[in-house]
């Protein structure tokens, strides 16, 4: 475990109950969205003065969304948590279409394990890798995909979901079910401010997801994106409005940032080529080397062993402006991708692709988004504001790893299991 030491805030004078804390993600939040005036989130903007914020906070490897969720809840990197990937991968068949739904998959005590034992309670609401999580009130990421699992995302929703929990959150609020994820994060302050004033937990966690969703399709910094963060914004105003900040610790924190794409390039295409992979029928037969994509980057895989030197050799002649290579030594550092040989990131402009059979290289038809990168190349952000938190202080640039046994700290846990401190908010 390594240390990290912060400088202290300035407790004010007040008597410190047992606190409540919130955190809030936005997926793909940047850190130029609250730093930068000329983007339209005032909300984000007020709140990076009104208390701590990070110039840049730096996600684990990959930077993915369900593997840094996973350590945003667990302060592990993934090779110990276990979730390293999106999409699920079986070791004989490939790729599957699952994604990591269910937090059985978690391999280290969550924060929502941590706070029951304290006897606290806890919601999280479209959190990744939530479904089955023992958190008291629930209402998981998990949506439909054909052949993956049966009903529509909002009979999986409220299957997997606390028990009559979304009937009553829609009893309460008379919206209708959303159905896109706009609607979505735009539902979200009506359910949160439901189960706060019901319930009242001390641990809440929350996942908005539009902001990611626009900057795939168009880009980091199209006009549809900076539509999307103002919308965005105005449903975080509306969370934001519900909560005693006298009493409450808020955390804004993002899982990756963002990079335009003009090409994707399909590394399983060098594979098939060279008789690694067999396709039938346009699905995968069987492989023994493949490239498991996460955007940015992608996890080499080497069901033999006596291929492995000319992997090597093969994606080092190929790196030449398209990717850095990281073998196992360099992985074991970055705590990641526990069974690949090695893993490829891409630079800015450039994404992998799954492809096995088309094209290796093609160009976008418009500007894309992507993450997945080395965590350098896409920081994200980190803001904290409550009893006792400073206005307008520095946090400097952080890791992803710092926020839950930040939390914990607040909370009172046993962060025993994590890989950092922590900032130490008071003295």
């Amino acid at each position: 475990m390594f240390r990290v030491f912060v400088f202290c805030f300035l407790l004010c004078s007040l008597v410190w109950a047992e606190p409540r804390v919130v955190v809030i993600s936005l997926d793909g939040l940047r850190p130029e969205f609250y730093l930068d005036s000329r983007w339209p989130a005032p909300c984000l903007q007020s709140l990076c003065r009104q208390g701590a914020a990070a110039r840049a906070m730096y996600s684990v490897f990959p930077s993915i969304t369900y593997a840094n969720h996973t350590s945003l809840v667990t302060g592990v990197s993934p090779q110990g948590h276990g979730i390293d990937c999106n999409v699920d991968f079986d070791w004989e068949t490939g790729p599957t279409l699952g994604w990591n739904w269910e937090a059985s998959k978690i391999k280290v005590p969550t924060l929502w394990e941590l706070a029951r034992r304290r006897q606290l309670i806890s919601a999280a609401f479209s959190w990744p890798v939530s479904v089955g999580a023992r958190v008291d009130y629930l209402i998981p990421e998990v949506f439909s995909i054909p052949g993956a699992n049966q009903g529509s995302t909002e009979d999986l929703l409220r299957v997997h979901s606390t028990p009559s929990l979304i009937a009553r959150i829609q009893e309460d609020s008379g919206l209708p079910f959303p159905v896109s994820f706009a609607d979505w994060d735009a539902w979200l302050p009506s359910a949160v401010g439901y189960v706060w004033r019901t319930y009242q937990p001390q641990l809440t966690l929350i996942h908005m997801l539009n902001l990611d969703w626009t900057q795939h399709r168009f880009g980091p910094d199209g006009a549809e994106t900076r539509s999307a963060l103002a919308r965005l914004d105005s449903d975080l105003q509306r969370i934001v409005e519900q909560i005693d900040l006298t009493q409450t610790v808020l955390m804004i924190v993002g899982d990756h940032g963002f990079q335009s794409v003009n090409q994707v390039i399909n590394p399983n295409r060098l594979f098939f080529d060279r008789g690694w992979i067999q396709m039938e029928q346009g699905k995968i037969k069987s492989w023994r080397v493949y490239a498991r994509s996460n955007g940015g980057s992608a996890a080499i895989y080497c069901k033999d062993p006596t291929l492995l030197p000319q992997v090597e050799k093969l994606m080092v002649q190929r790196s030449v402006g398209r990717w850095v290579v990281l073998d196992r030594h360099q992985l074991d550092l970055r705590r990641t991708f526990p069974r690949a040989a090695l893993a490829i990131s891409v630079p800015p402009g450039l994404a992998l692709g799954q492809s096995v059979d088309g094209p290796f290289e093609v160009k976008t038809e418009r500007t894309l988004g992507q993450h997945g990168h080395l965590p350098e190349l896409v920081p994200t952000g980190w803001i904290i504001v409550g009893p006792g938190i400073k206005a307008g202080s520095d946090l400097g640039q952080r890791s992803l790893l710092e926020v839950a046994p930040t939390v914990g700290r607040l909370l009172k846990l046993d962060c025993s299991s994590m890989e950092s401190d922590g900032l130490e908010l008071f003295p």
